[in-house]
This record gives C-alpha cells, sequence and structure tokens, in this order.
C-alpha cells in the first residue's frame, strides 16, 4: 500500500482537504496527516512544530492561536476532514499525533477529542503515535488500530512494544541499520520513500507499505505498482 503523506504534496499545499482530494484523485488508498490543537483545543490538520504564514504576519505555534485566528487561514479543521472522508469510505487514515501536541492537550483529551468527532466510526482512522501510553489509552478509547513511530528497529524488539503489539509500525528509512526489517504482529511502513526505485528496495527489506511524499511519481510507476498491488 502506498500511503499519501499529507495528501498529493506535489500539486496542492499539504494537509489540505484540497491534497486529500488530490491524493484520492490518483487512486490513493491511505492518506497519512497530523492534527494539533488550537488554543480553544479545536483539532486542525496541522504538520510540524509552528504555523508560518507569512502574508498575515502569524509565525507562532497553532495551540497559541484561536479558532478564528486559524478559520482566516488555508487551513482544515479535523472536523472538515472528518466530513470529507464520510463521502469516501474506502479510504484509510494515520493520524499522527506528535509529543508536543499530547504534552499540550494531554494524552486522553486529545484521543476523546479526536473520537468524538469521528462520532464512533472509528474504523477507517489508526492513530498514530511514538508514545506507547497513548496508543494503549486509543485502544482503550475505541481506536481499533494504532501505529507506533519508532526511531529505530532495535526499538520494535523491546518487551512494552511486543506487548502492546501495534497494527503498524512506522520508521524512517535512514535509521534502519538492518538488512531486513523483522518480522511481528505488526506491519512495517518505511517513510519518505519518493522513488520507484527506493519503494521497490524497501519491498524487498520486509517494507510492507511506503509512506510517500510523491505520490504521482509513484501511482504512474508500473514497478512500484507490481510491489503494492496498485
Amino acid at each position: 500500500m502506498l500511503i499519501a503523506h499529507l495528501g498529493d504534496k506535489i500539486h496542492h499545499p499539504e494537509n489540505t482537504l484540497a491534497a486529500f482530494e488530490g491524493a484520492h484523485g490518483l487512486g490513493a488508498c491511505a492518506i497519512a496527516t497530523e492534527v494539533q490543537f488550537s488554543k480553544d483545543r479545536t483539532a486542525w490538520c496541522c504538520a510540524g512544530e509552528g504555523m508560518d504564514f507569512v502574508q498575515a504576519g502569524i509565525s507562532t505555534p497553532l495551540h497559541h492561536l484561536k479558532d478564528r485566528d486559524l478559520k482566516a487561514l488555508p487551513l482544515s479543521s479535523f472536523q472538515q476532514l472528518v466530513d470529507w472522508a464520510s463521502r469516501h469510505r474506502h479510504l484509510e487514515w494515520f493520524v499522527e499525533l506528535n509529543p508536543q501536541t499530547l504534552s499540550h492537550m494531554g494524552a486522553e483529551a486529545a484521543i476523546r477529542a479526536l473520537r468524538d468527532e469521528i462520532s464512533g466510526c472509528t474504523d477507517a482512522f489508526v492513530i498514530l503515535a511514538s508514545d506507547l501510553r497513548s496508543l494503549r489509552l486509543a485502544r482503550n478509547l475505541g481506536f481499533y488500530q494504532v501505529a507506533l513511530r519508532v526511531p529505530s528497529v532495535a526499538r520494535c524488539l523491546s518487551a512494552d512494544v511486543v506487548t502492546l503489539a501495534p497494527d503498524f509500525l512506522f520508521i524512517d528509512h535512514t535509521t534502519v541499520d538492518c538488512q531486513e526489517l523483522p518480522p511481528g504482529p505488526w506491519q512495517w511502513v518505511v517513510q519518505e520513500i519518493n522513488t520507484a526505485q527506493g519503494a521497490v528496495h524497501w519491498h524487498h527489506r520486509g517494507a510492507h507499505h511506503i509512506l510517500t511524499g510523491n505520490l504521482p511519481l509513484l501511482m504512474r510507476s508500473r514497478e512500484a505498482s507490481n510491489v503494492y498491488g496498485i
């Protein structure tokens, strides 16, 4: 499976409805997004550590801004994403909560807020985090699938990860220090791979899925389609 990282960000602003529409139009079956919370504790699609909109004179972490400020910016709220996703039910979503968001909002409050906006239909949404406690909470709160971001292959062999048995493990390809990704009760997602040769290479090394920032290129690739079943 090819996972569109923040949508089709080659042709559209990343992590927006336009980028999600673009990825869907290209035939993506999964999209990875990142969510942060405003000062009003509303979930917004936003990646990275801060907002930087020069024309609006804004350069600050999103959690310092109120909804009324964010509505004037080219951003999509998580509720807008959920509404759009409800009309495209074949898509799978990986929703990342980064450590800063979990710290500012609190893990339980953040996960409950996402669950409430999804309105109980959590089947299509996978919570992605680097914190095991947050993923245990996510499962307890009704998310059937969770994904753990790991800093190294060795991390997946620790007792706490094996006990959690996440459905997916996300890893940066530059940190992999072994020839083959070890099997387990999870599926490996390697990021960010933006060439057809890279996609084939990582498939042979044990990757089940590729997180890509260049979905248009990989969707056109016969090599990638052969190994990831496009």
